[in-house]
């Protein structure tokens, strides 16, 4: 055992034998599995012979978020290549463009895609097409993005498994003396994957890839003719993608995919095989997002106003906010006086009687809107509605 331990360490004293360089947009763990197959080892061996003994502890984090100032070291010292060129292979180096967080967390922000996320079982996204197109297959960063769940260069859906044995993609698992585009199960050639088109009812959503791509690589967005930082919108991004999930009865009338949206919705409700669906909800949430921000700030407001939504509902639940967001929603939406004026009981039982004659359906927002408040907020108004609806003067099913 004395004697193994000692030619490890030896190993570990020397340059690596092969060094591949670094392609546009590579991810590092990516680059690694690259240079491991070259040095024909699985990932877990080629790091613990020649740059930690934990490699098989190592390779099941996710490497490409991984912050280790040692690594980098490491790497860049037996490499020969700068520890600027190291670091930009890491998604960390989008830190301050696509998100804010500690450098030492364990998990990336919900701008990034999770890897090891037990409830999805996500696998590394890819197209198949540009693994073809490549004179050296690799793995992007940009495909580990949470925005981009779509090539708009071939216009079809990114996927994260192979086609025929459907295992995810882990580059960990791959064996020596196999290619990086060859399924470490099944052998099946990914570049040969079958790929999901997206058809011109879609292409709405590439555009809002593109515009999301554009103002990160320029590091800002042009939103109201003001320069926005890029990660103060993708932030944002996130929160208000959230917002429009929660949503089971999402008014959003102009936007294009919307009819398509809630057929994918009832499919998830109804289907187990969720996989492609998902991979679609994802897409249409993003151009929902793309779409709020567009014309603005109409579309916003609409949205706001259209679906009930209170100056609250748009923080609720959300940690972190940054201050363009917070000034974005303090401007467009007013917050809500609880009290308010003071509402008779009067207004309300005429407002019931007037939707009744009208022969419209009377529930608590129908009857808020003739009255003139909100439905949820005003203590007043909510007190007296309760009061007739125990009375019996409103049918159950339309109480609320």
């Amino acid at each position: 055992m004395k004697k193994q331990k000692r030619n490890r360490d030896w190993v570990q004293d020397y340059f690596f034998l092969i060094i591949p360089r670094p392609l546009k947009d590579e991810l590092l763990s990516s680059w690694l599995t690259r240079m491991a197959i070259d040095h024909r080892r699985s990932l877990s061996e080629f790091i613990s012979l020649f740059i930690r003994h934990e490699g098989s502890a190592i390779s099941r984090t996710d490497l490409d978020f991984l912050y280790d100032e040692k690594l980098f070291n490491h790497l860049a010292q037996k490499s020969q290549l700068s520890k600027k060129e190291i670091f930009s292979l890491s998604l960390h180096s989008e830190e301050g463009h696509l998100f804010l967080c500690d450098e030492n967390t364990l998990y990336p922000p919900l701008q990034i895609r999770k890897l090891t996320d037990k409830r999805t079982h996500n696998g590394l996204m890819y197209c198949p097409k540009c693994l073809a197109e490549d004179k050296i297959p690799y793995f992007r960063k940009k495909w580990r993005y949470n925005f981009y769940n779509a090539c708009p260069k071939h216009k079809i859906f990114l996927t994260d498994r192979c086609w025929r044995c459907y295992n995810k993609i882990s580059l960990p698992k791959i064996k020596h003396k196999k290619e990086l585009c060859i399924c470490y199960n099944c052998e099946k050639d990914l570049r040969e994957s079958v790929t999901m088109p997206i058809h011109s009812n879609y292409e709405y959503g590439l555009k809002a890839i593109k515009w999301f791509e554009k103002g990160l690589s320029r590091g800002f967005f042009v939103i109201n003719k003001q320069k926005i930082k890029s990660v103060f919108v993708f932030e944002s991004l996130t929160y208000l993608r959230f917002l429009l999930d929660s949503k089971e009865k999402l008014n959003l009338e102009k936007f294009p995919l919307l009819e398509e949206y809630k057929t994918i919705c009832k499919k998830l409700d109804r289907y187990n095989s969720k996989k492609t669906l998902s991979i679609k909800k994802e897409f249409i949430l993003t151009s929902m997002v793309y779409y709020l921000f567009q014309n603005y700030p109409k579309n916003l407001v609409a949205f706001s106003r259209d679906n009930h939504l209170t100056h609250r509902e748009f923080f609720h639940g959300f940690r972190n906010i940054p201050f363009w967001y917070k000034e974005m929603i303090d401007e467009l939406i007013p917050m809500q006086n609880k009290i308010g004026r003071e509402i008779s009981e009067s207004e309300v039982l005429g407002a019931i009687k007037y939707l009744k004659n009208q022969g419209n359906v009377v529930n608590q927002i129908s009857v808020a809107e003739i009255v003139g408040c909100h439905f949820s907020i005003h203590k007043g108004f909510v007190k007296i509605y309760k009061k007739y609806t125990i009375n019996n003067i409103l049918p159950k099913k339309q109480r609320y």
